[in-house]
């Protein structure tokens, strides 16, 4: 990576104090772990996929998990090892059509997929009106890490499934998605699927996609359509009692935005771009307020961002390449 700049007052900048909006950190409880921004990207797949949007990292962050495109454009759920370079396909096609996050059990045994389903002429990779899948909803499903069939997770009351995370408690997920109705929300569900809680719908929101939940259940909402007052594109804070408080607005975010806390927590770390094919990782220490921008050029088109809850590694997607992003 390249030049650490404190990032000055502008398009984006934060709302208020992100240290009073998040709480105070939502630390990872291991001080073995880094809190600080990473700061090195290696390349580790740029071959057999494109347009990759989320990814997940193992707890012992030596497997990824990449949410993409593969041969003939079929929605594809790949395995990455890190080490080897290795791309696996982990699962490929249907029920897939959009799958737009994904997020590994505490245990590193189950992979949990958001699918957003196909919607007629809102996509422009993925099932659409020209396959006849146009307005068939998506879900939620899990499958083995190892393998196996890949199962709907029944969650009542979410109609489409745009982020998915595990709480730090491991027994619940944070989803962000639309009701039944229509509306943008975020959910809670049981890891072992139920009846879907609203924490927060409505306005603020607009198109929710990627999601991150921190130790003190603060959770941070990743919003394409949300305009804040530096412009379109937005994070959000919504805390336990589903108070939603704008965070960061006029992000250039990729088809998935990403965030997520580094292995250790403290320090937030989100991919984008500037809307002129400058790419840098946004990083923001939930406890003091400091930010800082960290150049990364070889990032095109970023799109999602996952930490490994027991190791110093985090994932960073581009739509093209994969990067492990590590810390000295």
């Amino acid at each position: 990576m390249h030049d650490t700049r404190q990032m000055t007052a502008g398009r984006l900048a934060l709302t208020g104090a992100i240290a009073t909006v998040l709480g105070c950190g939502g630390g990872g409880g291991d001080d073995a772990l880094p809190t600080g921004a990473p700061t090195t990207l290696e390349r580790v797949a740029d071959d057999g996929f494109s347009n990759a949007g989320a990814v997940a990292v193992s707890p012992d962050g030596e497997t990824f998990y990449v949410s993409a495109y593969g041969e003939g454009n079929v929605p594809t759920i790949f395995t990455l090892d890190v080490a080897a370079q290795q791309l696996d396909v982990l699962h490929a096609g249907m029920p897939l059509l959009y799958p737009s996050d994904v997020a590994t059990s505490c245990d590193g045994a189950t992979l949990f997929v958001a699918d957003m389903g196909a919607q007629a002429g809102e996509y422009e990779i993925g099932a659409s009106d020209t396959d006849g899948k146009a307005g068939i909803a998506g879900g939620l499903y899990t499958i083995g890490t190892d393998g196996g069939t890949l199962t709907k997770l029944e969650a009542s009351g979410i109609a489409r499934a745009a982020g998915v995370v595990v709480s730090t408690s491991c027994d619940t997920l944070y989803v962000g998605g639309w009701t039944d109705m229509g509306t943008p929300a975020v959910f809670t569900v049981p890891t072992t699927g139920g009846g879907a809680t609203v924490l927060h719908e409505g306005a603020p929101l607009v198109s929710p996609a990627g999601i991150h939940v921190d130790a003190n259940d603060v959770a941070w909402v990743m919003d394409h359509g949300a305009r804040g007052s530096d412009g379109e594109g937005s994070l959000f804070a919504i805390d336990a009692s589903g108070t939603a408080k704008p965070v960061l607005s006029g992000l250039g975010m990729g088809r998935i935005g990403g965030v997520s806390l580094v292995p250790g927590g403290v320090t937030a770390v989100i991919p984008a771009s500037d809307g002129e094919s400058k790419s840098f990782l946004l990083t923001a220490n939930t406890e003091t307020g400091a930010q800082q921008v960290v150049d990364a050029p070889e990032l095109q088109y970023p799109t999602g961002v996952a930490a490994a809850k027991n190791a110093p590694v985090m994932a960073v997607a581009t739509e093209n390449a994969i990067y492990s992003a590590t810390f000295e």
